[in-house]
């Protein structure tokens, strides 16, 4: 149930928030129960504040409560990590596991996790205090402590680093639930706690006023202090794990800690666990990577993805963007004028580009020395395929300094003056020159995006061989894994198999098939509550207005009878006087069409209803008798 829960924390691809009906739904399918009478939720999304950075984060609280018997529990929900962010094409969350959890540098989401559980928390306690006063103005008698909040925690992928790390710091969670997770690191810890800091520094005898020494402590040291450290914070961590899981295999990184218990999975018996391969790297090459992202990292804390492009590459991305839009918006126009300024602000930005490739020279030794061996951990590049990459590096060299030469060739060509110098013919010829180089640098700039493309076709392709680890990762393998016989899930749904007496298996989708039972069930009910507010319309539009209309004459009779004297002036008699009126009615009845016509559509539209509801039925009936093992089913269609 917690992993299915924690997987609709991702939303799918309309990205829809986690709602009260699905949790509903899944409570209902796992226990065949019903969940607690109240369900709040608290998404993230609504507690940030409008013009803060956006650090990746994201998750859900759920608050269970019913004061009356007692229960008033939390669930911190913090989402893991996802290939792309809202609105933009920026991986934020995978960065961060690199940068945030691997070299502790960046703790930007866990800020935004502790503000979030923070500001929640307090709202939870101050609703369940006025709905306390509530009670207790009923004469309602409450324990106060059974009504204490209760907090959990559960955490996928990089929301069970998060968590984690949540529960040490803070320590307010009874228990946590890691699944498939990130471990915390040492290095995160470190930049997070300052008395763990200074315990290592302590203990390991290093200058407090240089964070980079950590990194330099032999790791298998670092790990066990680290691990001692918090062994008492982290008993109540609770991991699920699959063997294939690409997280689990990089764990084995310099620095990553283990904490709490751990249950194993095995979703994919056919696939081996890449972790080996990662144990065998050595540690001076995790130690140079470690030191190639600690060094990018404060760009990528202070610029984000495009700030960290710029630090590692020289490329200033914005920049590039800008020189697209000029670029296409130049053109040779009649108006010298027009044109002029137009191909000046594109030789400005061709300019400042010049700059920013210098820098991406000098920084691509350092990227092209670093790459094998981050490529060599995050995905199953050959030896002669990281070959490649690295001579698209270097082509990439060549190409750069081509264009930083065509750049200075444009630049010398006129200045502005000279051109206003010139007169109309010369002028529109220069500017022909100048536009045929544009767009030979132009030409020359997609060749290089070309080499990127060719880079990251090679990472793709491997990335096919990687599929089982990355998979391995998903919640729906770990709720498939701990599956009861016979189930299945799948976009979140349940699904029901079993092989028939023929031998072919025949699948139900369970939660499909209720929704439509309910949502069936309810719209005849819906339609009945219709019929008979129609019947009651008709039957006082025309039966009750009859009968009104009826005893309204009869009133009006016997008041003529027994009161004749009063209606004198009605019959115009000047001498005379009224002793008695007597009044002989004729009163038809409403001809039988009338309520016969209306029973009839009554009937009619009764059978449909019963014959609609019959089959919704069947629905039900069907999936029972099919799958009479799962005790819980006839529960699963009417609990709501």
């Amino acid at each position: 149930m917690r992993s299915r829960i924690a997987e609709l924390e991702y939303g799918g691809k309309d990205k829809k928030r986690i709602t009260e009906e699905d949790i509903r739904r899944i409570y209902i399918e796992e226990t065949g129960k019903n969940p607690p009478k109240n369900i709040v939720l608290y998404h993230s999304d609504d507690f940030k504040s409008p013009d803060s950075l956006d650090s990746g984060f994201d998750g859900t609280i759920i608050h269970f409560y019913d004061i009356e018997n007692g229960i008033n529990e939390s669930y911190t929900i913090t989402r893991g990590s996802e290939n792309k962010e809202k609105n933009d094409s920026t991986p934020l969350d995978w960065i961060y596991n690199a940068m945030g959890i691997y070299t502790g540098v960046n703790q930007s989401q866990f800020d935004s996790a502790v503000q979030f559980d923070s500001k929640v928390t307090r709202e939870i306690n101050k609703m369940i205090d006025k709905e306390i006063k509530l009670m207790r103005n009923k004469n309602v008698k409450i324990d106060l402590k059974d009504v204490d909040l209760i907090k959990y925690g559960i955490g996928h992928s990089l929301g069970g680093n998060l968590i984690q790390m949540l529960h040490i710091s803070v320590g307010n969670f009874k228990d946590v639930y890691a699944i498939n997770d990130a471990p915390p690191s040492a290095y995160q810890l470190a930049t997070i706690d300052r008395k763990f800091r200074k315990s290592i520094e302590e203990e390991f005898n290093i200058d407090s006023s240089s964070i980079d020494q950590i990194y330099t402590i032999p790791p298998k040291d670092l790990k066990a202090f680290a691990e001692s450290y918090y062994k008492e914070q982290g008993k109540n961590i609770h991991h699920l794990t699959n063997e294939e899981d690409m997280l689990f295999a990089a764990s084995e990184l310099r620095g990553f800690l283990d904490l709490g218990s751990r249950t194993m999975l095995d979703s994919n018996p056919n696939f081996e666990s890449i972790r080996e391969r990662i144990a065998n790297l050595s540690d001076e090459d995790l130690y140079e990577m470690q030191k190639f992202l600690v060094k990018y990292a404060p760009a990528y804390k202070a610029g984000g993805y495009d700030g960290l492009i710029k630090a590692m590459t020289g490329i200033d991305l914005v920049l590039l963007q800008d020189l697209k839009d000029e670029w296409e918006g130049f053109s040779i126009t009649d108006n010298p004028v027009d044109t002029l300024d137009s191909a000046w602000e594109t030789m400005k930005k061709f300019d400042e580009m010049a700059v920013s490739l210098r820098d991406f020279i000098e920084q691509l030794p350092v990227l092209a020395e670093n790459i094998p061996v981050i490529l060599s951990i995050f995905t199953d590049l050959t030896s002669e395929e990281i070959s490649v990459i690295e001579g698209e590096l270097a082509g990439m060299e060549s190409d750069v300094i081509e264009i930083r030469s065509m750049i200075t060739d444009l630049m010398s060509m006129s200045t502005m003056e000279d051109l206003l110098t010139l007169n109309p013919f010369t002028f529109f010829e220069n500017i022909k020159d100048i536009k045929e180089q544009f767009e030979a640098i132009d030409s020359k700039i997609n060749g290089l995006k070309d080499r990127f493309d060719k880079i990251f076709a090679a990472i793709d392709r491997a990335k096919l061989d990687f599929g089982a680890a990355v998979e391995g990762h998903s919640l729906q393998q770990v709720s498939n894994a701990l599956a009861k016989k016979g189930r299945r899930y799948e976009g979140g749904n349940l699904i029901l198999y079993k092989t028939g007496a023929d031998g072919k298996k025949i699948e139900v989708n369970l939660s499909s098939s209720v929704r439509i039972y309910q949502r069936g069930m309810d719209s005849y009910e819906d339609r009945e509550e219709s019929l008979k507010r129609y019947q009651a319309a008709y039957d006082a539009v025309f039966l009750d207005d009859f009968e009104t209309r009826k005893r309204h004459l009869l009133s009006q009779i016997q008041d003529m009878e027994t009161n004749p004297r009063a209606f004198r002036s009605v019959f115009n008699l000047e001498d005379s006087e009224i002793s008695s009126i007597q009044v002989h009615e004729h009163i038809p009845p409403l001809p039988p069409a009338f309520a016969d016509r209306m029973e009839e559509a009554v009937h009619h539209f009764q059978y449909q209803f019963d014959k609609g509801r019959r089959l919704v039925t069947s629905i039900k009936t069907s999936i029972e008798k099919m799958f009479n093992e799962e005790k819980d089913i006839a529960a699963i269609f009417e609990l709501r």
